[in-house]
């Protein structure tokens, strides 16, 4: 009797699997191994982490923190709505008495307090210039209020920036030493002392404090990444479980797919910890993504040895594992070969180094998963023993599998496509059309503090500082001399003065503040506190003697942060209405074009700095990025398509339901103006990944029935739907409610991300579906052997 050949693959899992134990304890060793890595693993929340290390921005910014002493600050708005505001002496005292105290918090810089009682206001008496902090005592009446409201009215550098112009609000600004050693904590110490404080000191008016900042973002970040991944990940899990449960009623089918997704996310988060590459925002979305596509490779295997078991109960274990292998080993490399080719795309074509991790990161854990499924869960599967599930049942005549609920209900839905071919493909053409019209209307924006809910403190103190103040939100404008003291020269500082004017005279700026604001004070303390010499003096031998007597009179590290100690460097502090990307960007792009013109000697050089800068360029590439990840994602899975099933048009079969879904969506986006933004941007490479799933496995089960059992392609498409169509719909309830799960972040942006990519893949999962079988019915593609006359 002549042996039937084996295949290759047959070949290599007889041998891969003849020692299953060994396969299994080597493939434990290696996840605890990994495992043990885990506790390197650090967060990274700082705005400097979304821009490469060698831009110019993050240069700059870096280059003005060292000169002026600068950091991300954590503000507290002290605010009273009452007619007399903050200027009162009760309210003044607890300013005073909060500044002091707030100096004893751990992290804090106690020479880096900015608040009424640490700021000195310029005057001119019959004696000469006057340097003393607003409030030095402890103020006593109305008249002594009333004298500190008139002072900082008076002085513009003060007025709106330190206190609100109506005299309603004023902050307290706090510098860290450290703000991801101390950020956390200090943000909660100096809430918990101000609210404290508020309550036992303010009690003849209803006051109020808001603490904000961008060192309150950081920290307010990192308490929420950390609270996403103790929340999110088991969610992930149990969800995921549920799914198992119903898919096959069984215990094993539970447990292997467990060690699968345990496996796959220790083993990915390990290696991550073991380079060194810390926990970014946007990293909390790793484990939650590894956990939704491990499961899918397992339901698949799980599928195709159930299946066998219930057509051949007297096979052996290895028997049926090794006829699953042969038959699924192909569909679930080449997915998660799709799965890897979204994810890289994603990687190789943004420039947010955050973004890149996660796509080089979900890339080895779709590796880690493939490798799991392809050796732990077969090893397993042959050492136990053959038990049926009850999903899959032998029919009556003994004919196939016995369809049950799940399998109706697809069988059913198959039904009507293959049945209405044509008026599916036009409704697709007339949902393309639709599509490209909604996601043309599609434009980047973003805003850091949309990063929490609009519920939240943090939130709501930006909100009220941008409405009573000159603006949350700022960056910086170095101006540089070329020689030491070269700011002593009138025509410089005016030339600093003229570019305040210009910056002021764009949209949502609040205000600007420079050393050129102290030199005006100052000479108009000296000329009998006249308005009309508030300006520059015009002898350059003046301007020295100022700065002599303020050192004089005050304290000269006052000035630090507006000039630098050899009077080269003058910072401009541009304080905004708005933080929000698409406002930045017309402040920062009009400045720059007026620095190239204005600037063009080398006596005075400009540069732009600062966190809002660093925004600005941050989400400036982020379309082109997003849409030419799109573009490799859908080449790269056509290319890996057409290999896998040796046929361009095949290639093309399996990304049209992909991109009919990615182009809904991105309309969608359009039509509800949701933004493109850091979030949002990573969804659509990932998706294309994900979504091409469903599409291999209908042609890889269709191509099988038509060529290998000689099927009718109408026999050949009713086929698939209850058997592979039952697998997919298992399989897009464990990838949509894993990828779901993001949306019970704290983080609103991932939460849009994750309702995007659910709706995108389960859209895609229907499109597959119908589109696929709509094409092959109508077209009858060569990849198929069957004769059209058949």
């Amino acid at each position: 009797m002549e042996t039937k050949k084996m295949s290759q693959s047959e070949i290599f899992f007889n041998k891969a699997l003849k020692y299953p134990w060994f396969v299994i304890l080597g493939t434990l060793l290696i996840i605890i191994g990994l495992g043990s890595q885990l506790p390197k693993m650090v967060i990274d929340t700082t705005i400097e982490a979304f821009i490469p290390p060698n831009h110019h921005s993050l240069k700059n910014r870096e280059e003005v923190r060292e000169l002026f002493g600068l950091s991300d600050p954590i503000v507290i708005a002290v605010v009273n709505e009452s007619k007399e505001g903050v200027y009162t002496p009760e309210m003044l005292n607890f300013i005073k008495k909060l500044s002091d105290e707030v100096q004893l918090i751990e992290g804090v810089d106690p020479d880096k307090i900015t608040s009424l009682s640490t700021e000195n206001n310029i005057y001119g008496t019959t004696e000469g210039m006057v340097v003393d902090p607003f409030i030095e005592e402890t103020i006593n009446t109305n008249e002594e209020a009333n004298a500190i409201r008139s002072g900082v009215l008076e002085y513009p550098l003060y007025s709106g920036n330190l206190a609100s112009k109506d005299g309603t609000a004023s902050l307290i600004v706090i510098e860290l030493l450290d703000k991801i050693k101390y950020g956390k904590q200090a943000y909660n110490d100096i809430k918990k002392l101000a609210e404290e404080l508020l309550a036992k000191e303010v009690t003849s008016v209803t006051a109020a404090v808001h603490v904000a900042g961008e060192g309150g973002v950081v920290s307010h970040q990192a308490e929420y990444i950390d609270g996403d991944a103790k929340k999110m990940t088991p969610l992930a899990f149990l969800v995921i479980l549920l799914v198992l449960i119903i898919a096959y009623r069984t215990f094993r089918g539970l447990y292997l797919t467990v060690f699968v997704i345990l496996g796959v996310v220790i083993s990915t988060m390990g290696i991550m910890a073991g380079l060194g590459v810390p926990m970014y925002l946007t990293s909390n979305i790793i484990p939650v993504i590894l956990i939704a596509i491990s499961v899918a490779d397992a339901i698949h295997i799980l599928g195709a040895y159930y299946e066998f078991l219930a057509k051949h109960p007297e096979k052996t274990s290895r028997e049926i594992t090794l006829m699953a292998m042969k038959d699924m080993w192909r569909p679930v490399t080449f997915t998660s070969l799709t799965n890897v080719a979204g994810f890289m795309a994603l990687s190789i074509t943004t420039t947010i180094p955050p973004l890149k991790m996660v796509g080089i990161f979900s890339s080895i854990g779709v590796l880690m998963a493939l490798l799991l499924s392809l050796l732990l869960v077969p090893a397993i599967l042959i050492l136990l023993k053959p038990k049926l599930s009850k999903a899959y049942q032998k029919s009556v005549n003994n004919e196939g599998i016995k369809t049950d609920f799940f399998g109706k209900i697809v069988s059913k839905m198959g039904v009507v496509i293959v049945s209405n071919p044509k008026k599916i493909l036009y409704t697709t053409l007339i949902v393309l059309l639709i599509g490209v019209f909604g996601a043309s209307k599609v434009y980047v924006d973003e805003a850091s503090i949309d990063n929490f809910s609009e519920t939240t403190d943090i939130y709501k103190a930006d909100r009220l500082i941008n409405t009573k103040m000159d603006g949350a939100n700022t960056f910086d404008v170095m101006v540089s001399a070329n020689e030491t003291e070269g700011l002593f020269d009138s025509k410089k500082l005016k030339k600093i003065e003229a570019l305040q004017k210009f910056i002021e005279s764009l949209p949502y700026v609040g205000s600007t503040t420079s050393i050129v604001d102290i030199i005006k004070q100052m000479n108009k303390s000296l000329n009998e506190n006249k308005q009309d010499q508030y300006i520059i003096p015009e002898n350059n031998d003046i301007i020295p003697q100022l700065f002599l007597l303020y050192s004089a009179s005050g304290n000269p590290a006052d000035l630090e942060k507006f000039i630098d100690y050899d009077y080269r460097h003058a910072n401009i502090s541009v304080s905004l209405k708005d933080g929000k990307y698409s406002s930045v960007k017309q402040i920062i792009e009009p400045l720059k074009t007026h620095i190239a013109s204005e600037f063009k000697t080398d006596d005075v050089k400009v540069k732009i700095a600062g966190w809002m800068n660093i925004f600005y360029y941050w989400l400036d590439g982020i379309a082109f990025s997003n849409y030419l990840g799109l573009f490799v994602a859908l080449i790269a899975v056509w290319l890996l398509t057409s290999i896998s099933f040796k046929s361009i048009i095949a290639g093309f079969y399996a990304v049209t339901p992909v991109f009919t879904a990615i182009l809904i969506f991105y309309a969608v986006m359009g039509f509800a103006g949701i933004t493109l933004n850091t979030a949002t941007s990573i969804f659509g490479a990932i998706a294309i990944g994900v979504s091409v799933d469903f599409a291999i496995h209908i042609i890889q089960h269709i191509k099988y029935a038509v060529n290998q059992r000689d099927l009718s392609i109408n026999e050949a498409l009713l086929d698939m739907y209850p058997s592979t169509g039952r697998a997919l719909l298992f399989n897009v309830f464990a990838v949509c409610l894993g990828f779901g799960i993001n949306m019970t972040s704290s983080l609103p942006p991932f939460v849009i991300f994750g309702a995007l990519i659910t709706t995108c893949v389960a859209t895609s999962f229907l499109a597959s579906l119908a589109i696929i079988p709509a094409l092959i019915k109508t077209f009858k593609p060569k990849f198929l052997k069957e004769e059209i006359s058949k």
